[in-house]
């Protein structure tokens, strides 16, 4: 009797292990594939979107973002519209200090070539308390960002990259 609990107990948990599993998958899979020669354009231009599709807290669990958030890069300006969830050292006065909403037209690069993908770090010169911008871009046009600041714990998120129109 024990064994047959235990035994029913099992199979409904591996059920619900490939329900969830399998839609995160998809999710990671919906985005469009790009091919390599179109990476690559997009990294020796420096002119891409990136479009999040999760943020990773430092101390908080893995959480699905908006559709209206993405970051914009090319040669000479960066806009960003992305949410910040994390701990802040410093309170803001303005509701827009929360998120990591800004224009930068003053910040230097760094990109490299790295195993299947390429590595870009940039540093804005002109945002008071941000640190670095690093991205981990991979030949399938998947990306992760990670955002250092001076104010709040880092974040990173997990997305792809897409072509300025």
């Amino acid at each position: 009797m024990k064994t047959k609990y235990i035994l029913q107990h099992a199979i409904i948990l591996i059920i619900a292990i490939n329900i969830f599993g399998c839609a995160n998958t998809r999710r990671l899979k919906n985005f469009p594939p790009l091919d390599i020669a179109t990476v690559k354009n997009m990294m020796d231009s420096q002119n891409f979107i990136f479009i999040p599709l999760s943020v990773n807290p430092t101390s908080a669990r893995k959480m699905e973002v908006g559709s209206p958030s993405n970051i914009s890069i090319s040669k000479d300006t960066i806009v960003s519209s992305l949410p910040y969830f994390g701990r802040g050292y410093e309170s803001s006065l303005s509701p827009k200090d929360v998120d990591f909403d800004f224009t930068s037209t003053k910040f230097s690069s760094a990109i490299n070539t790295a195993n299947n993908g390429w590595v870009i770090s940039i540093k804005p010169k002109d945002q008071k308390y941000l640190q670095e911008l690093y991205f981990r871009i991979h030949n399938n046009a998947s990306a992760s960002l990670t955002i250092t600041s001076l104010d709040r714990s880092s974040v990173s998120f997990d997305g792809y990259i897409k072509e300025k129109k």
